[in-house]
């Protein structure tokens, strides 16, 4: 059976390169396919990669298998401004280890339930599933005072 892991994963700019399925949890190398980025300080254009270093991040899962992203994390330099620039990704927050959609996810199930039932069936801390959700609540509660 042939599957294809970039439509399944359905995230933008970025491509399945590897996968590796151990147990019941599947591992994804992703690769970024955008080459450049743009300056938050003097909006030049990078493509000037320092360095990049891989990280795990919990995703939703595929099939009843746990999804684990190996993340390229790049960070550019920008020559003009000399500062180091971390990439941004859409789909997940700066120095987290699960995407915004598992945590939206998470969100959702403990409003229904309660931090320990999900940590439990998550297998995440207790202290971990309190933080996803208060986190999120803030953010939500961010876009009702910001909305028209």
């Amino acid at each position: 059976m042939w599957i294809n892991f970039d439509q399944l994963l359905d995230l933008p700019n970025v491509t399945v390169v590897n996968y590796q399925k151990i147990d019941q949890t599947i591992f994804l190398k992703l690769a970024l396919l955008n080459e450049t980025i743009e300056c938050p300080n003097c909006h030049q254009i990078l493509d000037i990669i320092n360095q990049t270093e891989y990280n795990l991040v919990r995703d939703l899962s595929i099939l009843g298998n746990l999804v684990y992203l190996e993340v390229p994390r790049r960070q550019f330099h920008c020559q003009k401004c000399q500062k180091y620039i971390s990439e941004r990704l859409s789909f997940m927050r700066l120095r987290q280890h699960h995407t915004i959609r598992y945590e939206s996810m998470i969100y959702e199930r403990v409003k229904n339930s309660s931090v320990e039932e999900i940590s439990r069936e998550e297998g995440l801390g207790w202290e971990e599933v309190g933080l996803i959700f208060n986190h999120f609540a803030k953010e939500l509660e961010k876009e009702e005072w910001e909305a028209p």
